[in-house]
């Protein structure tokens, strides 16, 4: 049995946009990049989760990999929540794009 992470039980739709393939890279580093919402305590927050490599090539030069929450949504917009973490984890065909978006999303972000 896979024991979920408490920080992870209140996810209610995650997506990895990106990963290290662990198999190029066994030994790390591990690099991601993802979004999800989960329930918050008075609401749902939409969070892109940035860790990945400065040199990798990867998403808007100089964005610092950080916690971003993208958005907020109040107790009774739960399905907006997911909605607006679906659309932007499915922004473009693109990897490279949807990360790209995701870093312009994170200027106007509050940073964790």
């Amino acid at each position: 049995m896979h024991n979920i992470a408490e920080t992870k039980k209140n996810h209610l739709w995650r997506k990895v946009i990106w990963h290290t393939d662990p198999e190029e890279h066994p030994l790390g580093p591990y690099h991601s990049a993802e979004v999800y919402c989960c329930e918050e305590s008075n609401g749902y927050a939409v969070w892109y989760v940035r860790k990945l490599s400065k040199d990798g090539g990867l998403g808007v030069p100089g964005t610092e990999n950080a916690d971003y929450l993208l958005n907020f949504f109040s107790k009774n917009s739960r399905d907006d929540a997911i909605e607006r973490a679906v659309l932007i984890s499915n922004s473009d065909a693109s990897v490279e794009r949807v990360v790209e978006n995701l870093d312009k999303l994170a200027v106007a972000a509050q940073k964790v």
